[in-house]
């Protein structure tokens, strides 16, 4: 029976782990992300307290110039515009 907590709390590990680790490898440099809603700021730093350059619309392709993972933010260039911010990694895909 221990041995079968030991491997349950090890697997739930890992999942709860993947999930960290899963976008920020999807966002790599030079990868493309959209928005993954309505609305999604483009900001002049990295923080919700940042000013918002732009809203920009649902799947809105973005160009990821610089992947800050440790942070959970990306500097991007919108596809369309050539305009450049930071948007939150948890929200685009």
């Amino acid at each position: 029976m221990r041995i079968f907590k030991t491997i349950t709390c090890s697997l739930s590990l890992l999942a709860a782990l993947s999930l960290y680790i899963a976008p920020a490898m999807a966002m790599s440099n030079s990868s493309t992300v959209i928005a993954g809603f309505t609305d999604l700021p483009l900001r002049n730093c990295q923080g919700t307290y940042c000013g918002e350059l732009k809203k920009l619309g649902l799947g809105q392709e973005m160009r990821v110039i610089f992947n800050d993972t440790g942070g959970g933010w990306s500097y991007v260039e919108v596809v369309q515009t050539g305009e450049k911010g930071w948007v939150c990694n948890a929200n685009v895909f």
